[in-house]
């Protein structure tokens, strides 16, 4: 399943259709109920909010967080974190209408050309769904996927080649 998600996000133009693929995507091949990205509040993540924003589907899945708070519940930098039971530390990586809802939690940081963005976040009504101690080996290789084609899709630069919607433009 890991692996037709990875294939349909590199088949991705645009950067807006990356990130629609992937919460849908990944959501629906795991029976996820909750998934949506957390994206740092940040100059340098300006364009791709913007992008985001554009989206219905990814604006109601979007939750901007500030770097200093992000880094408190996510210390470790690209590796995955696993989380169940009590969650009120995770509650400002998550959407408002949504928090109280969720037992469990797998959050996946991703980068734009090496630098911390924010996460792919998967979320679960089940204490079961993500324990503590679960391997994490295949959502750190998808947050990598995705990061390494957002870098491609978004090059550096305040707006760089990237055309409105994220697409190069030849």
């Amino acid at each position: 399943k890991f692996g037709k998600i990875e294939a349909d996000l590199v088949a991705c133009r645009g950067v807006g259709e990356l990130f629609e693929r992937l919460l849908s995507g990944s959501g629906e091949a795991f029976g996820i109920p909750f998934v949506w990205l957390s994206i740092l509040h940040d100059p340098k993540t300006e364009t791709l909010l913007r992008i985001l924003n554009d989206s219905e589907l990814l604006r109601n899945r979007l939750n901007v967080i500030e770097p200093s708070s992000f880094l408190e519940v996510c210390p470790d930098g690209p590796s995955s974190v696993i989380a169940s039971g009590d969650l009120r530390p995770f509650f400002r990586l998550m959407p408002p209408n949504v928090k109280y809802f969720i037992r469990s939690l797998a959050v996946a940081p991703l980068a734009l050309h090496g630098r911390l963005i924010g996460s792919l976040n998967h979320g679960d009504a089940s204490l079961e769904r993500y324990k503590p101690g679960m391997g994490t080996t295949l959502l750190d290789h998808l947050a990598a996927t995705v990061s390494g084609h957002l870098s491609d899709l978004l090059p550096p630069g305040e707006n760089g080649a990237a055309g409105p919607e994220g697409k190069r433009e030849a």
